[in-house]
């Protein structure tokens, strides 16, 4: 458990050996999540590819709720990292109690919504009908278990915000092993119990994201994670809670512009998977192409990770100029580590589509995707990494209007373009999602060095 001696090493050591003790537990954690995302793809592509293609559809609409918590997340690393880097523990234990709160309250809300609304959302994106019906499944299932998702990255982000990177990582990790191992048991039915599809899957995810989230409430309250909650912490402060919601809103409200960009993508992935034939070839393609990106962006997410509690806590602390270092060192560092990683997935591409389903048309479709997508993840590297720097300082503001520009003002546009103006096809889509990467990149760099995100927000 992080102490006085990893608050002083985040305010006083050497910035990359730092950065590198926040990041690998954050990559590590990531790295088994996408190893069960990698596992639950090979299974279900066992069952063709409109089992893959299930939760490739299921999964934009689950992010867009999934952004609510996580720009409440943001506001809860931000106020716990600069009241621990004030000194001030008991203001961050309230700050992240009423983090809890709001996030139990959104999640129960949503997923009661969701769960009867969740075949006409269907619809609305265009589905196919040949996959409707098992999507549906999917989708209900994973509604029901948001309460506990909420909690898990509620959970993360307060430990991350404290410097504590390694408890999240040993729950993450465990879950995702227990997920890896269940998913074929409930799948294909094996010792007895019922072959369930792709609806296996989501409650594979659902129960062991459940027990996460009850752990994680329980090292919460004990207070064996340095952040220690009691239940007057949870009782409603409108005056904190008006604060979490000013710093959080804009912040939830890119994530969920992007998360809802992604579900309009999805619906324009659909639409010509219809055109290919409608048995979902194309989405199946899309689908195992973004887990197999995903393996590069651990990379990112540990270096957003070390990045953002290193800034929010120096700049609690007041030392302005460490803060510029930090930033300067981290960029180089990660974005040479996300280029080298794009490097070997682009030359593996096509072994690593084999290695999940034996369809030729889909391998095909997924090579293509990946071609287009992997030489502008340095670009995302770059856009993500400013965006937490706004995040961790609290300027969720800017890091809103980078969102929603970077989807739906450079990715949606020119893909929308490329694909209706120009008939590109499916490789119009493709490329303008990379080149949106590329816009976000040059003005996010921009923003950075001409705004002053160095001020605190804590009292």
């Amino acid at each position: 458990m992080p102490g006085q001696s990893m608050r002083k090493q985040i305010l006083e050591g050497d910035i990359i050996r730092t950065a590198m003790t926040l990041a690998w537990p954050v990559m590590l954690s990531n790295a088994f999540q996408t190893v069960y995302n990698l596992t639950d793809a090979f299974w279900l592509g066992k069952l063709g590819p409109e089992a893959v293609a299930a939760p490739s559809i299921a999964w934009p609409i689950i992010f867009l709720l999934i952004s609510l918590s996580g720009g409440f997340g943001i506001a809860g690393l931000a106020l716990v990292s600069q009241y621990i880097g004030a000194g001030e523990p008991e203001k961050a234990n309230k700050a992240a109690g009423q983090l809890l709160t709001i996030l139990l309250t959104a999640s129960s809300i949503a997923a009661i919504v969701g769960f009867f609304l969740a075949e006409s959302i269907l619809k609305l994106m265009n589905v196919p009908e040949g996959i409707l019906s098992g999507t549906t499944s999917y989708l209900k299932i994973t509604f029901l278990g948001l309460p506990f998702m909420f909690s898990h990255f509620g959970f993360q982000a307060l430990l991350r915000g404290y410097g504590d990177t390694r408890t999240p990582m040993i729950l993450s990790v465990s879950s995702a092993l227990v997920d890896t191992i269940l998913d074929p048991f409930f799948i294909f039915g094996w010792l007895g119990l019922p072959a369930m599809g792709v609806t296996g899957a989501a409650l594979t995810t659902v129960i062991t994201r459940g027990v996460s989230g009850v752990i994680g409430m329980y090292l919460l309250f004990s207070g064996k994670v340095g952040i220690k909650l009691k239940l007057a912490h949870l009782k409603p402060d409108f005056h904190l809670m008006k604060r979490i919601f000013s710093i959080g809103l804009p912040s939830s409200i890119g994530q969920s512009g992007t998360a809802l960009g992604f579900n309009l993508l999805t619906s324009l992935i659909s639409t010509e998977d219809s055109v290919l034939g409608g048995t979902g070839l194309l989405l199946s393609a899309y689908g195992i192409g973004n887990r197999i990106s995903s393996l590069v962006q651990i990379i990112i997410i540990g270096g957003v990770s070390a990045l953002s509690t290193m800034v929010g806590q120096n700049i609690g602390a007041d030392q302005t100029e460490r803060v510029r270092e930090i930033v300067k060192k981290l960029f180089i560092a990660f974005i040479a580590m996300s280029i080298v990683e794009s490097i070997f997935i682009y030359l593996l591409r096509i072994p690593i589509y084999q290695f999940f389903i034996d369809n030729e048309s889909v391998i095909s479709l997924g090579s293509t995707y990946i071609t287009f997508f992997i030489p502008f993840i340095p670009f995302f590297t770059i856009f993500r990494l400013c965006t937490s720097v706004f995040e961790a300082a609290g300027k969720t503001r800017i890091s809103m209007s980078l969102s929603l520009i970077r989807l739906w003002g450079m990715r949606i546009l020119l893909s929308c373009i490329f694909y209706y103006v120009f008939k590109m096809g499916v490789n119009g889509i493709w490329l303008g999602l990379a080149l949106g990467n590329l816009g976000a990149a040059i003005l996010s760099i921009v923003l950075l060095s001409k705004s002053k995100w160095q001020q605190k927000i804590i009292e």
